[in-house]
């Protein structure tokens, strides 16, 4: 699978590379980058407990909540962050800015491809970026 790969940057899929390249280029030339659209990779599916539950309670994908099926359908949202008040951290170290050079760029690219990188010992992985 990974033969032959010895750089991180090997590591990090194409999409995830283009996707920030993109972004990259935009804000070095002074334009805003398009938005980052959510994936819906974080939606429950049949292995997840509590979507199990559900199930068994009767419940159908796409169907509201309740004995009548008139509750919310979407999950509850976080909401929006007010500006100023994200707090420490709330930055993503890896997201490049309008003032950074070439090698910023590069280091930037590494952090995120850092999150791709093998882990042949099926250690946990910490959120480091």
């Amino acid at each position: 699978m990974n033969e032959g790969k010895h750089h991180l940057g090997d590591f990090l899929p194409t999409e995830e590379l283009e996707r920030f390249m993109l972004r990259a280029t935009a804000i070095k030339h002074g334009k805003t980058p398009a938005p980052i659209l959510p994936d819906n990779s974080d939606a429950l599916t049949e292995d997840n407990v509590g979507f199990r539950m559900l199930q068994k309670a009767g419940w159908k994908e796409g169907s509201g909540l309740g004995a009548t099926g008139s509750g919310i359908v979407q999950p509850i949202d976080r909401g929006m962050i007010k500006p100023g008040t994200a707090g420490l951290g709330a930055t993503k170290p890896d997201e490049p800015l309008p003032g950074d050079d070439e090698f910023d760029v590069y280091r930037k690219r590494m952090m995120l491809a850092y999150k791709y990188r093998p882990n042949p010992m099926k250690n946990p992985r910490r959120a480091y970026y």
